[in-house]
């Protein structure tokens, strides 16, 4: 395949011993790779001057690695990821994960999770399309390499077009037929979280179109998505879920990616990795209990009875909503774990590199390995996505005009606080 020629860079892709697992994807991601200027205001101007281009690029990739550069902090990160015309970052998610927070006083750097240690472990699986599980999904997110692991660790990136394309007819259909129900959250839990009037919660939900049923205190905020993706530029379709939705997929992938770490360098991976799944659950549950307790107590006690509030409510409604698992059976997971391996691809990170990549048909995941990582990450352009159950399961992806749900939150939130000091000093 002939590559489009930039001036100051060289355009190629991935070398076979810069990959540790080798697959059917192999044009994933695009290479640009420094020549004489490694610098930041040279990558700076060379992202923007070759903006439309390279934006044309991650479309058709599904990912864009910037390598060899001089990139030293999370700062430069930030400055260079937004040079290229056509990204606007996300600094607000609405009920954003735990764990996900800026870092210092950017605007738009994100830790990958200050809970957890999100590659570089004995853990594999856990490939997921940015923020699933909250209604301010990124068209795009970035990820920054200040720190390889010693072995390992890379951002495992799947092609979930090709993997779509891959699968049953009859799986199609029934992914493509509605939106499944994904989240649920108390309308007073939210409001508390937010410090916000309920009307103005309840205004800015009917303004997303995220329903509001329930009576009471036991008010519900229910979020569905759509399972698939059509892409604005490709025009094909991706299966783009967390695929933790799929309680059995994990176990799978790992037995599909057994034979790809191999030698002492990976022995007690394996050795994890072939424990009884119902042990490696068991495991995994005490892990991220005693992780988010440890990190705040407070926190986490409040939203596990949160939690069961919510579940509470959610009963009471008496009515059966779709999940994306009820989809699939098991041999229909069987063979979508194979098909994530065979388009499979990731980069063993260097110091400095910056990959970009296309949420709209790319999954990831941090993956398996040893030693300390260091890996920041940044989202970009919010999709204009709808939340409710009437929505079909296949979503036309475009950006959204407005700012993020996160953001007009955000906003109330400061508007709401600057109307009661008034009121306060006119009292006074």
């Amino acid at each position: 395949m002939i590559l489009k020629s930039y001036e100051g860079v060289t355009a190629r892709f991935l070398r076979r011993n810069e990959r540790l697992i080798h697959s059917l994807e192999t044009e994933m991601p695009l290479v640009f790779e420094a020549k004489e200027r490694k610098d930041v205001k040279f990558l700076q101007e060379f992202l923007k001057v070759n903006s439309e281009s390279l934006m044309e690029d991650v479309a058709k990739y599904g990912a864009l690695l910037f390598r060899g550069f001089e990139i030293h902090s999370d700062r430069d990160f930030e400055n260079a990821i937004l040079s290229i015309e056509g990204l606007q970052g996300i600094s607000e998610a609405f009920m954003a994960e735990q764990g996900r927070e800026r870092v210092g006083d950017l605007k738009y750097v994100l830790h990958t999770n200050t809970i957890f240690k999100t590659g570089g472990t004995l853990y594999l699986g856990g490939f997921h399309s940015e923020n699933y599980y909250n209604p301010d999904v990124p068209g795009f997110i970035s990820f920054c390499c200040l720190k390889p692991s010693d072995v390992g660790g890379e951002t495992g990136l799947i092609n979930m077009e090709k993997v779509y394309e891959h699968l049953d007819e009859e799986l199609k259909k029934k992914l493509e037929d509605k939106a499944c129900l994904v989240e649920k959250w108390l309308l007073r839990d939210v409001a508390d979280r937010y410090k916000i009037s309920i009307e103005m919660l309840e205004g800015i939900c009917h303004q997303f179109d995220l329903p509001i049923v329930g009576e009471g205190e036991n008010r519900l905020i229910l979020m569905h998505k759509p399972n698939v993706f059509l892409h604005p530029v490709t025009q094909k379709k991706a299966l783009q879920i967390n695929f933790f939705s799929l309680p059995t997929l994990n176990k799978v992938l790992r037995k599909d990616f057994l034979k790809d770490y191999q030698g002492k360098t990976w022995f007690w991976h394996r050795f994890v990795w072939k424990l009884p799944h119902s042990i490696f659950k068991a495991i995994e549950n005490v892990f991220v209990f005693f992780a988010t307790l440890l990190h705040s107590p407070k926190e986490q006690l409040k939203i596990a009875a949160s939690k069961k509030k919510t579940q509470k409510a959610f009963e009471k409604l008496g009515q059966k909503f779709p999940k994306v698992s009820s989809c699939f059976s098991e041999k229909d997971i069987e063979h979508l774990s194979g098909l994530m391996r065979n388009f499979y691809c990731s980069s063993l990170w260097k110091k400095g590199d910056i990959l970009l990549v296309d949420n709209k048909k790319v999954a990831h995941a941090g993956m398996p390995g040893t030693g300390p990582r260091l890996v920041r990450a940044l989202i970009s352009n919010p999709l204009e996505m709808g939340y409710s159950p009437t929505q079909s399961g296949c979503f036309i992806c475009q950006d959204r005009m407005t700012s993020s749900i996160g953001a007009h939150i955000a906003t109330a939130c400061a508007s709401e606080r600057t109307s009661k000091l008034s009121s306060l000093c006119d009292i006074n």
